[in-house]
């Protein structure tokens, strides 16, 4: 074997929820997918003990979700970062030449910037081909038996009660009644949360509004995909990467610290946005992409 045919990529993931760990592991995909090179990935399983110690519904368990390299290739890949060449983060780009010697790239962090999708919106489709090919052939028969929901919701609580900024149910419902002002129809809506049904309780008291039956994180995050309108929690990558993988209206908290989430020629065609309520210009432009959106 010559040292070029034992570059690989290696994918580390950092302790922490699924959302992010998509993030690393597209950036990885996407290298080694340009690169034609093998790619390796520590494990999507283990134990996120804060989601125990804070009691959360959701438990961030994500052993099964996705075909796994085998226990002795993630062993001799742990053990070569310690020998081989390492570049880390590398740009997700074809490499001009190729690595000599024996070289690791390495990704291992959440983001290396502030524009979290940015490598990812030129390869969306590559993407999204990337992380249906990965699931596990449960999960992916599971996939298949769900109805993707008109109006998908996602409201963020967990962790964000310690210290993040929380979506006010305010402007989930303001959401709701809005697209069904416009649409003229009471379109239904499925509310995918980590919160105990009591803390939304709000929400769910709206007619043909329910939450989402448990399933795998990842399911939720493919079934918001498929919905027509998505509304987001601010500043959840779990939020994010529903949009990011959907065709549908995006609406976003005019708060939100991240740009644009999709392609710009995506966006031209299907509104996304932050609103804000009570500005009315911001309510004017939305209800213009809702009308001219085909329910």
């Amino acid at each position: 074997m010559s040292d070029v045919k034992k570059n690989k990529v290696y994918v580390k993931f950092p302790p922490t929820g699924l959302g992010n760990m998509l993030l690393t592991w597209s950036r990885g995909y996407l290298f080694a997918r340009l690169n034609g090179l093998e790619m390796v990935t520590s494990g999507w399983g283990g134990i996120h003990w804060g989601a125990w110690l804070r009691w959360e519904r959701k438990k961030r368990m994500y052993g099964g979700y996705f075909k796994e390299d085998g226990f002795l290739k993630k062993r001799e890949m742990a053990r070569r970062t310690r020998t081989a060449q390492l570049v880390v983060e590398p740009a997700v780009e074809k490499l001009q030449g190729s690595a000599g010697g024996d070289t690791i790239f390495l990704f291992n962090e959440v983001s290396p910037g502030k524009d979290l999708f940015g490598p990812m919106r030129p390869h969306r489709e590559a993407v999204r081909e990337g992380i249906i090919n990965i699931l596990s052939p449960r999960l992916a028969r599971q996939l298949e038996g769900y109805e993707a929901p008109a109006i998908a919701v996602h409201i963020r609580r967990g962790d964000f009660k310690i210290g993040n900024a929380i979506t006010p149910l305010s402007f989930f419902i303001r959401s709701i009644v809005l697209a069904r002002e416009v649409s003229g129809l009471r379109l239904p809506v499925m509310v995918f949360t980590d919160a105990a049904p009591a803390e939304i309780k709000e929400v769910l008291e709206l007619p043909d509004v329910s939450m989402a039956t448990e399933k795998a994180d990842i399911l939720d995050i493919l079934l918001m995909s498929r919905s027509k309108m998505i509304v987001l929690s601010q500043s959840s990558t779990f939020s994010y990467w529903g949009a990011f993988l959907s065709d549908a209206v995006v609406i976003r908290p005019a708060g939100d610290w991240q740009g644009d989430i999709r392609p710009a020629d995506v966006n031209a065609a299907v509104f996304e946005g932050k609103v804000d309520f009570e500005d009315e210009h911001s309510v004017m432009q939305l209800k213009k992409a809702l009308t001219v959106h085909n329910w």
